[in-house]
């Protein structure tokens, strides 16, 4: 399980901008190309394009976090990718509100953590009306699925 404080350090070192967020975006592309056009394929253009950029952000926090806890970082395919997604809309429930339809996550995960940040992350963002209604669910299913390729 990847640990609060590791997702903390990495979030707190890219909101400070210590480092260029093209470049992270760029090495995480080359480490996980088949992640990176999953991403940004045309499925995400519902999205607008500052919610794209928080896809690319929180997947970029969970990518560094696994990363700080795990040394193997082989790139995943596209097969696991379409996988583990089918398996996170399958799990997601039409009705209720967001929070409630997102209980069927965390019930047996053993990645808790990286699904709080998910659920911290599109909740502070939809306060904000940074991100709109229709883009909640999918973008938690983009994240979660990223959670999946990279810690199975």
């Amino acid at each position: 399980m990847i640990q609060e404080t590791s997702i903390e350090r990495v979030l707190n070192r890219l909101e400070a901008g210590e480092d260029d967020f093209a470049v992270e975006i760029q090495d995480f592309a080359e480490a996980q190309p088949a992640l990176a056009t999953y991403l940004t394929n045309e499925e995400h253009e519902i999205l607008s394009e500052e919610e794209r950029s928080l896809l690319l952000f929180g997947s970029l926090v969970i990518y560094q976090s696994v990363q700080e806890e795990r040394t193997d970082g082989v790139p995943v395919s596209e097969a696991m990718i379409g996988q583990a997604e089918e398996a996170n809309y399958a799990l997601m429930p039409e009705k209720g509100s967001f929070r409630d339809r997102l209980t069927p996550f965390f019930e047996d995960s053993e990645e808790e953590e990286l699904l709080a940040f998910i659920e911290d992350l599109i909740s502070a963002e939809a306060e904000e009306e940074s991100i709109s209604k229709e883009a909640r669910a999918p973008m938690f299913i983009a994240l979660k699925t990223v959670v999946d390729v990279l810690t199975d």
